[in-house]
């Protein structure tokens, strides 16, 4: 498998991505808050021998660098950052398809909205169309953890409230995860922890009636800080969009899951 490692420098922003394989068809992943490029592994496996794979890492996350400013990221840097790593690895004529985790969905439906000829397929899994009481609950929880110097509970909390059904080794990788994460990593995860909270709604500041691509969106059943219903609302509003809800499983699906990366194939493959 041929993979190519580089960076983009973007303004203040230096920016790691890997492309997995050689098809002409290219997956752009986008992951949650906090996740690194490494979150896609098992995706990559699953799909790299039909699909160029490209992985990459937002300011404030992973080996990403921020260069000058604040050390948070805005909603629209991030769109820019997704924006222009899609121009720099389309391998079809700059069509991509997208597949996005958590957060991460929020920064793909943007781009599908506001570019949809650029998009033809994507993926949306835990697709946070709205903060329910339990986000934001965590949320704070983690705020208060963070102001009293106790930056080492905020894992083990995410752990507690979202991440139950995950196997033990991406427990022990998300504490060592936060356990090397510098004071201006979590100052930009505390900026980006405080606009989930005041955001009330994904409509707010993306028109899902815009996005024209093929689209599948994925909640799991036992999801503890996503509302299925409100995400099932959200999917709807999107014109070519299929609504699975996964039986059994929690926010982090196909790691907790591995068969659900069949549900992304069988997706993919549809005409």
């Amino acid at each position: 498998m041929k993979i190519v490692k580089k960076e983009l420098r973007l303004g203040r922003f230096i920016v790691p991505y890997r492309i997995y394989g050689e098809a002409k068809e290219t997956i752009v992943c986008i992951s949650g808050a906090k996740q690194t490029m490494a979150a896609w592994r098992s995706f990559v496996s699953h799909l790299v021998n039909n699909y160029s794979i490209v992985v990459f890492d937002l300011p404030g996350q992973g080996r990403a660098t921020i260069v000058s400013g604040e050390p948070g990221i805005t909603f629209e840097e991030q769109i820019e950052v997704l924006d222009n790593i899609v121009k720099e690895t389309s391998r079809n004529n700059g069509h991509v398809i997208l597949a996005a985790a958590s957060w991460g969905t929020i920064i793909a439906a943007a781009l599908a909205a506001r570019r949809p000829e650029i998009v033809d397929k994507m993926i949306l899994g835990s697709f946070g169309s709205k903060p329910t009481k339990e986000i934001i609950e965590v949320i704070r929880a983690g705020q208060s953890l963070f102001d009293t110097n106790q930056t080492d509970e905020i894992a083990p909390l995410m752990i507690e409230k979202f991440g139950q059904h995950i196997p033990d080794s991406h427990k022990k990788q998300m504490i060592l995860q936060f356990q090397g994460m510098s004071r201006e990593d979590f100052l930009s995860f505390y900026d980006h922890c405080r606009f989930v909270e005041q955001s009330t709604d994904i409509e707010e500041f993306i028109d899902l009636s815009k996005i024209t691509a093929k689209t599948l969106v994925l909640s799991g059943e036992y999801d503890a800080i996503l509302n299925p219903k409100d995400v099932e609302e959200a999917a709807a509003k999107i014109h070519d969009c299929d609504f699975r809800l996964v039986k059994g499983a929690g926010h982090f699906l196909h790691w907790e899951q591995p068969d659900i990366l069949n549900y992304y194939s069988e997706f993919l493959a549809q005409s």
